[in-house]
């Protein structure tokens, strides 16, 4: 399968709404909280101000004719006293037909280049603590991030 990720610019708020909306249904969803409806306007207001902020990355993943395959958002922390560089993987997520295809995969890998161009030694991801996400469990473990703390997975970039 044919994938192309590219960093997301104003041009593809439309798509980026589409794909926040269902990721946050999906994620309801496993809450318990099945027919969830975000707010599409207040996302599409919110969102472009995240696209032009210089820590934060928007990766979009699509079919090379456009179809639209899944997102992740990254962004660099602020270094803590005693504390090493790295990013946050805020939000990964690919359509549920196009799962298990290597799609998570090449999102996390341009999540972990933003990382590494930012001077940062690793990426986090922090899954929710109220409900077990038993994919993205074990979508993470298959990447190798190690788990710190049960909610936290990191993988050094």
């Amino acid at each position: 399968m044919n994938v192309v990720v590219n960093k997301a610019d104003s041009s593809d708020l439309r798509d980026l709404v589409v794909l926040t909306c269902e990721f946050l249904e999906d994620v309801a969803s496993q809450a318990g909280m099945a027919g969830f409806v975000p707010d599409d306007q207040k996302i599409r207001a919110k969102l472009p101000e995240f696209l032009d902020m210089p820590d934060y990355a928007v990766f979009v993943a699509r079919s090379p004719k456009g179809h639209l395959f899944g997102f992740c958002t990254v962004f660099r922390m602020p270094v803590q006293i005693r504390e090493e560089p790295y990013a946050i993987l805020d939000r990964l997520y690919v359509r549920r037909d196009y799962r298990r295809r290597q799609i998570g995969r090449l999102l996390v890998e341009e999540a972990k280049r933003f990382t590494r161009s930012c001077k940062g030694k690793r990426l986090q991801a922090t899954l929710p603590a109220f409900f077990v996400m038993e994919e993205a469990l074990a979508f993470f473990r298959a990447e190798r991030f190690y788990e710190t703390g049960g909610r936290k997975h990191k993988i050094a970039v």
